[in-house]
């Protein structure tokens, strides 16, 4: 199956088998972010959520020293 991300407009060929792609066929309302862009995103919610102005509900485990490398690494390339 193939699915177009919706921030990056690019075409992935999904695995059949795969949950996201069950659930895609099954509820064509939901929306399709590929795994670049989900990163992406997450990298940023990190972000605002260590800059101390956003109020964050959910519990947030990952250490500072994991988020540090990652934006270390997105800054890199």
């Amino acid at each position: 199956m193939k699915a177009t991300c919706i921030l990056c407009d690019r075409t992935d060929e999904l695995d059949r088998r795969e949950f996201k792609t069950k659930q895609l066929r099954n509820k064509p309302i939901r929306m399709y972010i590929c795994k670049e862009c989900d990163h992406r995103v997450a990298i940023h919610t990190m972000e605002r959520i260590n800059s101390g102005k956003f109020k964050f509900n959910k519990p947030f485990n990952k250490p500072l020293s994991v988020l540090k490398r990652e934006i270390l690494e997105r800054e890199s390339n």
